[in-house]
């Protein structure tokens, strides 16, 4: 019999092989400016770690993640950071330390006190808004911390507190601003702007108008209405002005009358 045709055997499918999730590699090349290799790990570490909690919640995230996420394994770590407690702590150190100075430039400037509370609103919505993450888990991580950081940071926003105070007392001695209790406004700017991290990000208003609405509210209800005022005391000036000259014509016109009753006489 003739061999019959041997058939090539079908060659076994493969299943494609899942593709790994592409890591963010930590910075290379150059340090940058002033600033070391390690400083600059430490910093995306931080970055890093801030989203974390931010997204996820500080007791949720596990080291591994944060790891993960970096780009690095888990052992390396360790040499930036001893334990999760160390990131949350340092994460708050820099947000502490941004609003203890950030506001000092604008508080030496010779500036009308307007101008000056003007720009510390802006100041601080932009480094809210730019630093979204940061100032989430400040606000909202704060009973993790150790007793002694957690009443330096409540010092801190305090310091912050009392700065923007002074700006509001130089505006009412100088007539800029009304008479307002300016603790109670204090709080009111504060809270606006500290705020901002519940809602803002991708796909909402650009930071600045955010910016130029929230400090077109506080103007208003700080701003001495000087426009208002000038015009009512115009109106006043000229009300008394019109009651002199009606009392100037009636004048003269007794006068008038009694000459003419003398000249008939």
């Amino acid at each position: 019999m003739a061999a019959s045709p041997q058939h090539p055997s079908p060659q076994r499918l493969r299943r494609p092989r899942k593709k790994s999730p592409a890591r963010p590699l930590l910075p290379v090349g150059k340090d940058e400016p002033g600033s070391s290799r390690r400083t600059v790990i430490e910093e995306h570490l931080l970055d890093v770690a801030a989203k974390q909690f931010a997204s996820t919640g500080y007791r949720q995230t596990t080291l591994e993640e944060i790891a993960r996420h970096a780009g690095i394994a888990k052992a390396s770590m360790y040499r930036y950071f001893e334990n999760k407690q160390e990131l949350l702590a340092k994460i708050f150190v820099k947000v502490a330390t941004t609003f203890t100075t950030s506001l000092q430039p604008i508080l030496m400037m010779t500036l009308p006190p307007e101008e000056k509370l003007r720009r510390a609103v802006h100041h601080l919505l932009h480094t809210i808004g730019e630093n979204v993450s940061f100032f989430t888990v400040f606000y909202s991580e704060e009973g993790d911390l150790p007793p002694k950081l957690r009443a330096e940071v409540m010092e801190t926003r305090h310091r912050l507190a009392a700065n923007l105070e002074s700006i509001l007392q130089e505006g009412m001695e100088q007539g800029s601003f009304r008479a307002l209790d300016a603790k109670l406004i204090v709080y009111a700017i504060v809270g606006m702007c500290g705020w901002l991290h519940k809602w803002y990000g991708t796909g909402e208003a650009r930071l600045e108008d955010v910016t130029t609405a929230f400090v077109g509210m506080i103007e208003h209800g700080c701003l001495a209405t000087r426009g208002t005022e000038a015009q009512a005391s115009l109106t006043d000036h000229l009300r008394h002005v019109q009651d002199l000259l009606g009392s100037a014509i009636g004048q003269a016109e007794r006068l008038e009358k009694n000459g003419q009753v003398g000249r008939r006489a």
